[in-house]
């Protein structure tokens, strides 16, 4: 999983890595539930100009004993 953000500043999570577009990322596999919106203000780290940042999601469950 990876996370980009588009040129207007709206973060989204996506299954695969994303194609950079003239002002969004683009999910090559289709658009049908390959990504999520974000709260933009995760992953600050995370602009237009930057690379996907590769994710990846661990369940609440599985840090206890």
């Amino acid at each position: 999983m990876y996370v980009a953000r588009d040129k207007d500043k709206q973060l989204y999570l996506f299954k695969d890595l994303p194609l950079r577009g003239n002002e969004c990322w683009w999910a090559e596999s289709g658009v049908d539930g390959t990504y999520l919106r974000l709260d933009n203000a995760l992953f600050p780290e995370v602009t237009w100009e930057s690379a996907p940042l590769p994710v990846s999601l661990v369940s609440a469950s599985e840090g206890t004993a």
